[in-house]
């Protein structure tokens, strides 16, 4: 895969844990995220979790990485965020389609770079006296072919901090090409 025709709009968080080194510091120390799939291939991946507020997008990312296995799901309530069924949508038009949830999956197989975008489904997220956990349920098709994906999983634990400074829409975002290490 290469250029930015192989990567079409994965879900801001995905650039962002590239450009940031990943998930793991912070006020999220307790997150988890616990996640499988099914369809093409069969996974199940689980680890530490983050979630950020960008005030400037009105956007919630929660993100994983374990190993090199990435996932993201990027939330977009109509307002601010306070929990709530948000269905998932292509991620192209999340923004325009609020309250919505993009979702995507990455991963190295043997010899390239997987990566599912989610264009059905939905994510719930429920918040409790400073945390938030959630459970979703996604249908996801490839970037670069025809293959499908069922993914489920769970978060919990997660304390919503604020996005970096200067957290930026999609378009911004320079395409690297090289997903999530």
């Amino acid at each position: 895969m290469s250029g930015p025709k192989a990567w079409p709009i994965l879900p801001l968080a995905i650039a962002l844990a590239a450009a940031c080194g990943g998930s793991g510091s912070g006020g999220n120390a307790g997150g988890r995220l616990e996640v499988e799939w099914s369809g093409a291939a069969t996974a199940k991946v689980a680890g530490r979790a983050t979630a950020e507020w960008c005030d400037s997008l009105r956007l919630l990312q929660i993100q994983a990485l374990r190993g090199d296995t990435g996932i993201a799901l990027a939330i977009y309530p109509v307002n601010q965020f306070e929990g709530g069924r948000f269905p998932v949508v292509p991620p192209a038009r999340a923004d325009s389609a609020r309250p919505a949830a993009a979702v995507a999956v990455r991963w190295f197989a043997e010899t390239s770079i997987r990566g599912f975008q989610g264009d059905s489904g939905q994510v719930v997220v429920e918040r409790t006296p400073g945390l938030y956990a959630g459970t979703f349920e996604v249908r996801a098709h490839s970037v670069t072919d025809t293959a499908s994906l069922t993914i489920r999983g769970s978060f919990r634990v997660l304390t919503v901090r604020p996005a970096p400074r200067g957290c930026t829409s999609r378009r911004q975002v320079p395409d690297s090409g090289a997903g999530i290490d």
